[in-house]
């Protein structure tokens, strides 16, 4: 018995659960996303274990990644998307939020002047300037 290919289509559709989907082609455009932008880190000093709170736009609720140097720290979210809070780590991950796997070390946060990126589902931000201290 041959079954049509439309009948085909019809059964895939309801057994996904894409049977209420538009075509593309009926849809209006979608939401822009643009990519975080920074607008300053307060404190601009601070030191292992002190809140850093990041402002700006762009942020997504979950999957922030706050690139500090050359390590990030994965998995920052906010409940504004205007702002990030986080306790400064003594160690990052060398691994972006996007890798899959990630088998490297740790890298230790020594003090010194660090450019700050948050990356995100979607784009990479500016960066700004925080000066990690001893404590």
């Amino acid at each position: 018995m041959r079954i049509p290919l439309s009948a085909l289509l019809i059964l895939a559709m309801a057994a996904t659960g894409l049977s209420g989907c538009s075509p593309f082609w009926q849809r209006g455009p979608s939401a822009p996303t643009s990519a975080p932008v920074l607008l300053g880190i307060t404190p601009a000093s601070a030191a292992v274990g002190d809140t850093v709170t990041i402002r700006g736009s762009g942020f997504t609720s979950i999957g922030n990644g706050v690139k500090i140097g050359v390590g990030y720290l994965n998995g920052v979210g906010t409940a504004d998307s205007t702002s990030l809070r986080f306790a400064l780590p003594s160690a990052l991950t060398p691994c972006p939020p996007s890798a899959q796997v990630c088998i490297a070390l740790a890298l230790l946060l020594t003090p010194g002047t660090y450019q700050v990126a948050v990356l995100n589902a979607n784009g990479t931000s500016n960066e700004l300037s925080l000066q990690v201290v001893a404590k």
